[in-house]
């Protein structure tokens, strides 16, 4: 009967050392074997200078990449019904991801609110008054997102209705399908003020005048966000939906002109 020598190879604690540290520095420092993947998202339009940064900020702490896709939020919706590949919708309301995860289109444990919009009265140039109420009697045209349509639009009609001068100006109004589309009637010169999303005016380099408008005045602004249900990265989605909720993303919002989910 054969019997196995079993051989016990004792090494110095000096070679024992060398052998962790290496082990160590070949974890922090050599490549990682995780190949990097791209995640899709379907992103309102006013988040357009928000997520390219944080797209940036992402990419650099995971080594994945986002793929963004900007449009309204109803274009958006309609896409994802007509199954879009997308991953994540970061809507620029909360309507439209609720109605996706009853539609059994979004994962309902993923819904989350990632953003507070604010509400600004903008112009090229400076406003006659600081009076809101006087500037916009006197104004030849305002521009405000479709209120049946667009949160900012809604938002905007409460706000003239607040200041009690709704009647008096409703003729006044160019309609725009988002608030993208709003912004630029105003940024065109083609009508003289406008009332957009405070995000769109903070990154812009063309010199203007802004009034932003109390939350007071009108619903709460919420940007809600939902993993799709047929993305085929639900881990990494769920990774991004993390990172964007996390406190050190949620106070860089503020820098954008947002604020901050609860």
């Amino acid at each position: 009967m054969k019997t196995r020598a079993i051989v016990t190879i004792k090494l110095s604690p000096y070679v024992f050392k060398i052998c962790i540290l290496f082990s160590l520095f070949a974890l922090v420092y050599l490549p990682s074997t995780v190949k990097a993947q791209t995640l899709k998202l379907a992103v309102a339009s006013n988040f357009i200078n928000p997520i390219m940064s944080i797209a940036e900020d992402f990419n650099q702490e995971t080594g994945h990449n986002l793929s963004v896709s900007f449009g309204s939020s109803g274009k958006l919706f309609a896409q994802i019904q007509h199954h879009a590949p997308y991953d994540v919708f970061l809507s620029a309301d909360v309507q439209k991801p609720h109605t996706l995860v009853n539609k059994g289109l979004a994962q309902a444990d993923s819904f989350a609110v990632y953003a507070k919009g604010k509400l600004a009265l903008w112009a090229p140039t400076s406003f006659i008054t600081e009076d809101m109420a006087e500037v916009l009697k006197m104004a030849k045209n305002i521009a405000i997102a479709n209120p049946k349509l667009a949160p900012y639009g809604r938002a905007a009609q409460q706000s003239l209705q607040h200041l009690g001068i709704w009647p008096l100006v409703k003729h006044k109004l160019i309609t725009g399908e988002n608030i993208g589309q709003t912004y630029q009637f105003v940024r065109s010169g083609n009508v003289a003020y406008g009332f957009v999303a405070l995000s769109q005016t903070l990154k812009d380099s063309t010199e203007g005048h802004i009034i932003a408008i109390p939350a007071t005045f009108h619903e709460p602004i919420l940007q809600a966000g939902v993993i799709l249900s047929h993305s085929d990265k639900p881990t990494l989605a769920r990774d991004f939906m993390a990172f964007l909720l996390r406190p050190d993303t949620q106070a860089k919002l503020q820098s954008f002109g947002y604020d901050s989910a609860d």
